[in-house]
C-alpha cells in the first residue's frame, strides 16, 4: 500500500519512496516529516499536479496582505483562508513592516495607494529589511505605478479588479517553486539519443595567458566519438565576448568553467546570461569547487553545476541528457521531420 504523506491533506495526492533509497518515514509530525524530506529521494503520484503544487505553497508560509480597502481584506483572507493558507492582513505599510518582523510571511501582497508611506516606499523597505520575502503588487493605479515597480522588482503584478483564479495559480507557481520542482522531476528521466546544439563555453583568460582550456573542450565537444553528441561549440573568455556570442551565436547551452574565473564573479556572471534577452535555453557551470555562496545563487537561478572532482565524464553525460531533453521538449511544437530520435527511461529501469 503507497503510504500517505501526513504532511499533505488532499485526497488526490498520494507520496511514495524509492524502493532502493534508506529513506523512511519518522513519525508523523510535520516537523519530522519536513526535517527528513529528501526530494531527490521522494516521489510524486498525483492525479492532479496542481493539487500537489498547492499543497506545496501553503506549507511554505504566510501571506500578507496590505491594503486600506476593507473589501479587498476581506475577500483575500476568505478566499486564501478557506483553501487552507496562514492569511494576515495589514491597513498600511507601517502596520505591515511590523508583521513582517514578527511573523516572517513568505509572500506579500502590496496596494500601491496607502495612507501614510505608499506601496512603492514599502516595496524598498521590503527590499532592504526583508530580501527572501515575495512580492506582488495589487493595485488600480497600473499604468501610473507599473514602471516604477517593474524596476524595483517584484513577483507578480495585478490591476484591480483581479480575478482571483490568476492570483491563485500565481501564488502557487511562486511559493511552490513549480518551475524548479518540474525540472526536477523530468532531470529524474534518462534520455537516449545523439543530441544536437550549439555549446557556448565560458571562461575567463586574462590578456597576457594563453587560452589552454579553450581549444580543448573544442576537440572534445566536436569529437562524436567522445562527447556522444554532434555539438557546435563557441568560447567567450569575457563577458562583453560571452553577451556579444549570445546575440550572434545563439547557442542553445552556455557552460560556464567556475576554476577560470579570476576577475569575473560567477554569480553576477550567470545573472547577466540568465537575464539577456537572448538567454540560452540552459546554463551549466562546472568545475572543481564552487563556494556555498556560489552553490545558493546557482540553486536560485536554477542552474546546473557539475562537480568535476569525480570525472570529465561527468560533465559530458549531463550536457548530453539537457540537450535530449530541451530536444524532446521543442518536439512538441516541431513537425515530426524535425524531431531528432529521443528515448526515455526511468533511472534504475
Amino acid at each position: 500500500m503507497v503510504p500517505k504523506c501526513p504532511l499533505f491533506t488532499n485526497g488526490k495526492v498520494l507520496c511514495r519512496i524509492k524502493p532502493e533509497s534508506q529513506h523512511r518515514w519518522v513519525g508523523t509530525e510535520r516537523v519530522w516529516y519536513l526535517r527528513n524530506y529528501c526530494e531527490t529521494d521522494y516521489h510524486v503520484d498525483c492525479e492532479d499536479f496542481e493539487a500537489y503544487l498547492e499543497q506545496q505553497a501553503i506549507v511554505k508560509g504566510k501571506i500578507l496582505v496590505v491594503d486600506d480597502e476593507t473589501t479587498m481584506l476581506e475577500t483575500l483572507s476568505s478566499f486564501f483562508g478557506s483553501r487552507g493558507y496562514q492569511l494576515m492582513t495589514a491597513a498600511s505599510a507601517e502596520a505591515a513592516l511590523k508583521l513582517l518582523k514578527e511573523e516572517q510571511p513568505a509572500l506579500a501582497m502590496i496596494d500601491i495607494k496607502l495612507p501614510g508611506m505608499n506601496g512603492i516606499e514599502l516595496l524598498k523597505r521590503i527590499r532592504q529589511e526583508h530580501p527572501a520575502v515575495k512580492t506582488f503588487v495589487v493595485t488600480a493605479y497600473d499604468e501610473e505605478n507599473k514602471k516604477a515597480v517593474e524596476e524595483l522588482g517584484v513577483d507578480g503584478f495585478f490591476a484591480k479588479p483581479i480575478g482571483l483564479d490568476a492570483l491563485k495559480k500565481k501564488v502557487i507557481e511562486v511559493l511552490s517553486d513549480s518551475e524548479r520542482r518540474l525540472r526536477t522531476l523530468v532531470k529524474s528521466q534518462v534520455f537516449e539519443g545523439i543530441p544536437a546544439a550549439k555549446l557556448l563555453f565560458v571562461l575567463e583568460v586574462l590578456p597576457n595567458e594563453r587560452d589552454r582550456l579553450g581549444p580543448y573542450l573544442k576537440e572534445w565537444f566536436t569529437d562524436e566519438s567522445r562527447c556522444r553528441g554532434r555539438y557546435e561549440v563557441e568560447v567567450a573568455c569575457t563577458i562583453n565576448d560571452t553577451l556579444e556570442k549570445l546575440m550572434s551565436f545563439k547557442p542553445d547551452l552556455v557552460l560556464i568553467n567556475f576554476d577560470s574565473l579570476y576577475q569575473i564573479p560567477c554569480g553576477p556572471l550567470a545573472s547577466r546570461i540568465v537575464e539577456s534577452p537572448y538567454r540560452p535555453k540552459e546554463v551549466i557551470v562546472f568545475g572543481l569547487n564552487l563556494e556555498a555562496a556560489d552553490k545558493q545563487t546557482m540553486e536560485h537561478l536554477g542552474i546546473q553545476y557539475v562537480d568535476q572532482r569525480k570525472s570529465f565524464a561527468k560533465l559530458i553525460t549531463t550536457v548530453k541528457q539537457t540537450a535530449l531533453r530541451h530536444a524532446l521538449n521543442s518536439s512538441e511544437h516541431a513537425t515530426p521531420e524535425d524531431v531528432p530520435v529521443v528515448n526515455r527511461k526511468e533511472h534504475g529501469q
